[in-house]
């Protein structure tokens, strides 16, 4: 089951729901583990948000927790873990810095995965785009290259009571259309545009396989009339 690393799940501590894991200690090092990577390039705020995630054969095995000799660096440094969410192995750093995982599943298996942000291309947002209307429909025509093989484009507005996402996967398109099912009221808003690439790992354990979400994200204030 593909997941792509996007912005609503950060800006929501990962998406938290709690779930069940199991203990790498407990699994025969005959098994391999489907490595689930993310990196979000927050190019606004100058940070970069990271995640990762383990599972049993593949993607829709059981979630891993690692122990014993199985582990996960990013950059060097040992990620928090939260039992929730779709990663829940997570860092964060100031800068846009490239990003290397390195899984090790036993003491003699090891695997490395380097993400940058050239991995995705860039998207912004017009400076002309100012105010999305809370009635009918408001299309953002970003900069940037149409929406890309493997790509997902969203639109996140977060306002005084909320957050609605919109998705677009269409290939060649070069707009999104922004509506609003809910009440809200006028006023102030930040919209987050982000695109995101699944890239195929360089490394992975065995016939497992994996994926390595990339993001690129902008953000501005606008109004909600």
């Amino acid at each position: 089951m593909k997941k792509y690393f996007l912005f609503t799940f950060l800006l929501s501590a990962w998406a938290l729901t709690s779930c069940q894991s199991d203990d790498s200690s407990d699994i025969s090092e005959n098994v391999p583990f489907y490595q689930n990577l993310g990196v979000a390039y927050d190019v606004t705020n100058n940070k970069t948000r990271v995640g990762a995630n383990f599972n049993k054969n593949n993607s829709e095995g059981a979630n891993i927790m690692l122990n014993g000799p199985a582990s996960i660096k990013i950059n060097g440094k040992t990620p928090n873990f939260v039992n929730v969410g779709i990663y829940f192995y997570t860092y964060s750093f100031n800068g846009l810095d490239d990003v290397t995982f390195v899984f090790k599943r036993s003491a003699d298996s090891t695997f490395t995965n380097v993400a940058t942000i050239d991995d995705v291309k860039p998207i912004a947002i017009p400076e002309s785009f100012t105010l999305a209307k809370l009635k009918g429909t408001t299309t953002l025509t970003w900069e940037g290259d149409p929406v890309g093989e493997g790509e997902v484009i969203e639109a996140t507005i977060t306002y005084n009571g909320g957050v609605s996402s919109i998705y677009n996967r269409d290939k060649g398109s070069r707009s999104i259309n922004i509506t609003f099912n809910n009440s809200i009221l006028p006023g102030k808003a930040t919209l987050s545009l982000s695109r995101a690439k699944v890239n195929p790992l360089q490394e992975s354990n065995g016939n497992a396989g994996g994926q390595l979400d990339v993001s690129y994200i902008r953000s501005k204030e606008i109004r909600l009339e």
